[in-house]
């Protein structure tokens, strides 16, 4: 028992005197303190544009650990979110050509800085696929769902991108 403890006495120390620090580390410092976050609204996807600002602000609190607040000369960061895209295709049909599985694709753009930094712009974008009943339409409903679930997926690439993004850009 005493040796384990010893080897992971001697681990840890040896990633403290070395200067590691995990990845979290740099996606807390890039988007931390009281942290404003504004969407762009697309007019023709209004209804998404709220859901992604709620799952932002979300992930803000969440992942990152930050206080959100609605006065944006306040803040210490100002977190700018946009849906860049969505797409809806057919991936799978049945033997006779209907349409079966359908997958929706979102993009988002997220542009963050701090006070006299400069602004950083990541990408991302995911998908979910989603299957209908024979006989069946693709409902406006269950568009509204994949949306939200490819949007959600999308954003939880967010904390790890921009994590990397800061690890390049201390070194």
């Amino acid at each position: 028992m005493l040796k384990f403890f010893t080897f992971y006495f001697l681990l840890f120390s040896f990633f403290i005197g070395c200067g590691y620090k995990p990845s979290s580390y740099y996606a807390k410092n890039a988007i931390s303190g009281k942290v404003y976050v504004d969407v762009s609204i697309d007019i023709n996807n209004a209804q998404n544009s709220v859901l992604i600002k709620d799952a932002m602000n979300e992930l803000v609190l969440n992942q990152f650990n930050a206080k959100l607040t609605d006065n944006k000369t306040n803040a210490d960061t100002i977190v700018l979110v946009k849906l860049s895209s969505v797409s809806h295709k057919a991936i799978s049909s049945d033997t006779a050509g209907y349409a079966q599985t359908y997958r929706t694709t979102v993009a988002i753009n997220v542009a963050y800085h701090k006070k006299n930094e400069r602004n950083v712009n990541i990408s991302v974008s995911n998908y979910y696929d989603y299957s209908v009943d024979e006989d069946s339409v693709v409902t406006t409903q269950k568009k509204q769902e994949a949306i939200k679930i490819a949007a959600n997926k999308a954003l939880s690439d967010i904390f790890s991108k921009i994590a990397i993004n800061t690890m390049k850009d201390t070194k």
